[in-house]
């Protein structure tokens, strides 16, 4: 009897529990109704593949439409949803490329984010990049290689020499402007790895311009610029206003060692081998002093120079010197007028300087007659004194 009620209470348990199981089942299976009241969820394929460029307050969107067919519009966000663009899709392959400019897009790093939708407005899930923009402040920042020389040789070559630059800065060329034998002007571009550039045809007496190239990035997609500047290509000018300018120099008339010079001025003191000086044929050919060898007599305020006009601008005259055994100083000058000051009043020079630089610089305000040369005080009291120089080199800055 105990049986039969256990039994009967143990069927009545098992019922009830299939009873609640059955309910809780129907409840969960109808609790999407809930979620698709207004119809499934459909989702637009995303742009695909998405890649942000830099760019000049600006950056550009490139992606792939997949074969999602119903995609007709993408919007591109930005700026915390601030900034966007509209952008009408039109496939025309079943896997297609979006390639977008977004304009006025404020420098800096930007957080971007992209859907695409289809005709009834179902968009897809959203693709999120960061890209960059640069504007003034990049701009700003950046400055004109510097340039340690640019001269044309005598033989109308001219080298440009570039100093470094940091590339953090994206420096990548400078852009040269200049103008040829042809009154053309030419355009030409020198990469950053190198330091020199050569220009065979630059019009003489003529500057050049030059401004530097930039990519702020490796997906730059364009190229920021200094302003032009202005470079004076200096000039050797030696042969248009020096006569005889060495390499060998050319003595006035055949003879022995020592002989007169051609085309120079040379004060009567400098010729004390018999009338002769100025000259001496050691390694082909000098311009010479000297004195107290073979009782030669001693120089005061000796001169050996040439005069002409030059223009207003800067100079540079240069020595090629072969032997010095002076000991009395010995000055390389330019002056003003038709012939050069004596020792005493060699500071009232527009440039000068000794044998120990071989070189200085003047400038002339205006066109100016100038005496360009030599000048010397070789006492008997210093002994045997004597030196050569080899050329003469007259450069415009």
């Amino acid at each position: 009897m105990n049986n039969q009620k256990i039994n009967i209470r143990t069927i009545k348990l098992a019922f009830m529990v299939l009873l609640a199981g059955t309910y809780l089942a129907c409840t969960k299976a109808d609790d999407y109704k809930k979620f698709t009241e207004k119809g499934e969820i459909s989702y637009t394929g995303k742009l695909d593949s998405v890649k942000v460029m830099s760019g000049n307050n600006r950056v550009y969107i490139r992606g792939l439409f997949l074969s999602d067919p119903k995609v007709t519009l993408c919007k591109i966000f930005w700026n915390n949803k601030a900034d966007s663009v509209v952008i009408q899709v039109k496939k025309k392959y079943a896997i297609d490329t979006l390639k977008y400019f977004v304009e006025n897009v404020k420098e800096g790093v930007q957080n971007f984010e992209i859907y695409t939708y289809d005709g009834v407005g179902n968009k897809s899930i959203p693709v999120y990049k960061t890209g960059r923009s640069y504007g003034a402040r990049y701009q700003s920042s950046l400055f004109n290689r510097p340039i340690e020389s640019a001269f044309t040789d005598a033989s109308g070559a001219t080298k440009i020499t570039w100093q470094g630059m940091d590339r953090l800065t994206g420096v990548f060329a400078t852009e040269i402007e200049y103008t040829n034998l042809s009154n053309v002007i030419k355009k030409i571009r020198t990469k950053i790895d190198e330091t020199t550039t050569s220009i065979s045809d630059i019009k003489p007496g003529t500057n050049l311009r030059y401004r530097t190239l930039f990519l702020p990035d490796t997906v730059s997609i364009d190229t920021f610029s200094t302003a032009f500047q202005t470079q004076r290509v200096g000039a050797d000018i030696t042969s248009t206003y020096f006569k005889n300018k060495g390499n060998p120099f050319v003595a006035a008339a055949s003879g022995g060692r020592w002989r007169n010079i051609a085309d120079w001025t040379v004060t009567a003191n400098i010729k004390n081998h018999g009338g002769l000086g100025g000259w001496c044929s050691d390694q082909g050919g000098c311009l010479a002093m000297e004195m107290g060898w073979d009782g030669t007599a001693q120089i005061t305020n000796g001169k050996i120079y040439q005069t002409f006009t030059l223009p207003a601008g800067s100079y540079s005259f240069e020595i090629t010197m072969a032997k010095n055994e002076a000991k009395d100083p010995v000055y390389i000058v330019a002056a003003a007028g038709n012939t050069l000051p004596d020792v005493a009043d060699v500071s009232t020079s527009l440039g000068y300087t000794n044998f120990a630089n071989n070189k200085f610089q003047f400038t002339l305000t205006q066109s100016t007659t100038v005496s360009i040369g030599f000048l010397a005080t070789m006492s008997t009291a210093s002994g045997n004194q004597f030196w050569i120089v080899k050329e003469v080199m007259l450069k415009s800055l």
